[in-house]
């Protein structure tokens, strides 16, 4: 399984932060399942370090080495699927973040309420 991780979790697992979930932390050690990071949690990570809002300062390449995470761009279809989903969430990258998923068929990793209203498989 691919799992697409959104960016609280990703500096959850660097921290070893109690607040992921057994469920969570037992499909991210799943050696069959492949750690995704979409290109806009990437951005969303290196604009959070410039403001200084999250406690990590390592760069997106090592943090690659760290957990292991595949880095994937956004696709023209990721772009489209975006303007159909309902506004349910008010975070514009939190709506790319569920259409990448959608679109590539990736399950999310997530502890945002708002992402699970949205038709997507959430862990």
């Amino acid at each position: 399984m691919k799992l697409l991780i959104d960016t609280h979790i990703l500096v959850w697992i660097v921290l070893g932060d109690a607040r992921l979930t057994a469920e969570q932390h037992n499909a991210l050690a799943n050696p069959d399942n492949d750690i995704v990071l979409s290109a806009v949690n990437a951005y969303e990570l290196a604009h959070l370090q410039l403001l200084r809002r999250i406690p990590l300062d390592e760069p997106i390449d090592r943090l690659q080495e760290l957990v292991g995470f595949e880095l994937a761009d956004l696709s023209a279809s990721a772009w489209t699927k975006v303007k159909d989903l309902p506004d349910l969430h008010p975070d514009p990258l939190d709506r790319l973040l569920v259409a990448h998923a959608l679109v590539s068929g990736m399950t999310l990793v997530s502890a945002d309420q708002c992402i699970r209203q949205y038709p997507v498989v959430v862990i």
